[in-house]
């Protein structure tokens, strides 16, 4: 790459930006290794932090930290009540990840068309693709760029559908002045090495519904409610698991 030519004070303004390769700054590291040295190097008090964090980037009054954008969807497609034998209408314009999620249910991914424009899902293909048995349309915003949302949710509405956001090249998008992670009931972010905004790995699911929430929380542990446990006479804790859980 060429010196940017100019005087030496315009050149440590405009230092060049290194594309594809990652850039993590001094303040992220010292905030790393503050957490190296606390001793909460799992789920601690700066998960909780990030959380609330978070409210301001999606729009989102809840939101749930996993360990991968791909978790957070999987746990999307839980809550909205996918199960084996179902389809789910999706793009196949994306990272396989997001087609995975579904084949993790047992459920069946129906690929719609993209538009030649943007590379996002195209409302028109999604219709004459609906059966008895699909349940939801999960998007995906191809490169950032919000999809349809306005035109899936009125599909959604007229078939009863859920719809959920894959959203990992959105972060920080916004469609008609409404954040993206504020529009749909789950929408599924990534933290993943190469993302804009990078943890190394990691993802977030944005929620909608407090029930889904408190839902989401106890499925990304194994299924324990950790609010709701109950320390016994030995200093452990008592475990009421009811339902199957992940290692999100």
């Amino acid at each position: 790459m060429k010196p940017i030519k100019g005087d030496m004070e315009t050149q440590k303004v405009l230092r060049p930006i290194q594309m594809f390769r990652v850039n993590i700054c001094d303040r992220a590291i010292e905030r790393a290794v503050s957490v190296l040295k606390s001793g909460y190097v799992g789920q601690g008090p700066v998960v909780d932090e990030l959380e609330k964090y978070f409210k301001d980037v999606s729009g989102a009054p809840y939101n749930v930290t996993v360990n991968s954008g791909t978790s957070a969807l999987h746990l999307a497609v839980i809550l909205a009540g996918v199960n084996r034998g179902d389809e789910v209408i999706t793009t196949a314009q994306t990272m396989m990840a997001t087609s995975h999620a579904i084949l993790m249910q047992g459920a069946k991914p129906v690929f719609a068309d993209v538009q030649l424009s943007s590379g996002n899902i195209d409302p028109m293909d999604i219709e004459h693709r609906i059966t008895k048995k699909t349940k939801a349309i999960l998007v995906v915003h191809w490169a950032g760029c919000p999809c349809d949302m306005d035109e899936i949710h009125s599909l959604a509405r007229r078939h009863n559908l859920m719809v959920i956001e894959d959203a990992a090249h959105a972060i920080g998008a916004t469609y008609k002045g409404r954040p993206i992670g504020s529009i749909s009931p789950m929408t599924c972010f990534s933290f993943q090495a190469i993302k804009h905004v990078t943890g190394g790995d990691g993802g977030m699911l944005s929620l909608l519904n407090e029930e889904n929430k408190i839902f989401a929380s106890r499925l990304r542990w194994f299924g324990i409610d950790r609010d709701q446990r109950k320390p016994t006479l030995l200093g452990e804790h008592e475990w009421d698991v009811t339902q199957l859980g992940y290692k999100y």
